[in-house]
């Protein structure tokens, strides 16, 4: 499987997930979950637990409807790397220490700066609530 079919694979799950909200809800309890087993490595674990948990925010903010500022095609890449991250079969099997996240680390790098955009007018509307 290509590696773009493989991403469009994820954002067809994604779009499923999204309106189900007892299915995103158990996503963002299974990362959450796997964030915590893997936060041992503090070097693997501390970038990419930072925006992982952002793209939770962002989700929940936004299926609240708190923060509806977010294109579809953004959330739908967030629930992709979402779903990509917990999911056990990927390009590198995640028990392979420290290797085993490489994989799950560049895609979510990939998504953040892909929508680095949308993560800054989140950010600022989140600092907003607290000035």
């Amino acid at each position: 499987m290509s590696k773009e079919s493989s991403i469009k694979e994820y954002i067809s799950k994604a779009k499923k997930i999204i309106n189900d909200d007892e299915k995103l809800k158990k996503l963002i309890e299974d990362v959450l979950k796997k964030l915590k087993e893997i936060s041992s490595d503090k070097k693997t674990s501390a970038k990419l637990n930072d925006s992982l948990r952002l793209f939770i925010r962002i989700i929940n903010a936004y299926t609240s409807k708190e923060y509806t500022y977010v294109p579809w095609k953004t959330i739908c890449l967030i629930v992709a790397g979402l779903i990509y991250f917990i999911y056990p079969v990927d390009l590198i099997p995640d028990f392979i220490p420290v290797s085993g996240l490489i994989d799950d680390i560049a895609l979510i790098a990939w998504i953040y700066e892909s929508i680095q955009d949308d993560i800054d007018n989140f950010l600022e509307w989140e600092k907003s609530l607290k000035s």
